[in-house]
């Protein structure tokens, strides 16, 4: 019992000591970057810990990133940063954000830079990101490649591919074709697609689609449902685990596995 005791003491004296164990970081600095668009014909945008936003917008001439470090350390927010290089028609956006061994029991959670990216909408950009959510929105033909975290795609000005591996994923316009060569699992929501929509390989999770002009594939789709409609195209869904196949308003042909029944 005393030895009980002395730990809720400890325990106790270590709160007030340090309240902000499970708050927000104890240090923040904004960040920027920026670099003129003449000459430049593709943006590569790499961000880590942190939320992200890319926006297009009418009439810039600069590619400009801003947005919030956060670390525990004074010595670790120094280095979180953002940087703009270019490499001749190429453009990169990048967060420097340090990557600590693990969690101690006194803090030191691993630092953060959410940011915000603005572009002209017309220029392609690629994006890279490792954990955090993500708001991509009025861009030009666009690439993602993401590791955690919900990702939000609106307006894109030609095609659209994206390979993630776990959170949400909700796109609503696209010009051109979306593309998804691998998500691994969360839910999936395509809209309003004047292009094909292909999903080679999905992993949980239901996949919604609706409102394309052209034609829908599934190549692999492992556990949880499937609901697509008005679809221009054909519908195929190429092979099928476990959850229900839906769909209304296909225009061409529709080519399903068939489901087994006991």
């Amino acid at each position: 019992m005393k030895n009980a005791a002395l730990i809720v003491t400890f325990l106790l004296t270590a709160g007030v000591a340090r309240a902000g164990w499970f708050d927000d970081c104890d240090h923040r600095a904004h960040r920027s970057a920026q670099a003129g668009m003449a000459g430049v014909s593709h943006v590569i945008v790499i961000a880590r810990a942190g939320s992200l936003r890319v926006e297009g917008r009418d009439g810039v001439r600069v590619v400009a990133a801003s947005g919030e470090a956060c670390a525990d350390d004074d010595d670790v927010l120094r280095d979180t940063t953002l940087t703009a290089t270019r490499s001749g028609s190429t453009l990169t956006v990048e967060a420097h954000v340090p990557s600590l061994s693990g969690w101690s029991f006194f803090g030191n959670s691993s630092p953060t830079l959410d940011f915000t990216v603005t572009l002209p909408p017309n220029v392609p950009v690629d994006i890279t990101d490792t954990s955090g959510g993500m708001t991509v929105v009025n861009v030009g033909t666009c690439s993602i490649d993401d590791t955690s975290g919900e990702i939000d795609v609106r307006r894109v000005h030609g095609n659209l591919t994206i390979r993630d591996t776990s959170g949400g994923i909700f796109v609503d316009d696209v010009a051109g074709s979306v593309h998804v060569p691998r998500d691994t699992s969360g839910e999936l929501s395509v809209q309003n697609v004047g292009g094909d929509v292909s999903i080679d390989e999905k992993g949980s999770g239901s996949v919604t689609i609706g409102r394309v002009k052209r034609n829908v594939w599934i190549g692999h789709k492992g556990s949880g449902s499937i609901y697509v409609s008005d679809v221009g195209g054909d519908f195929t869904v190429d092979h099928k685990g476990s959850g229900s196949i839906d769909y209304a308003r296909v225009a061409g042909h529709v080519t399903i596995p068939e489901r087994h029944r006991r």
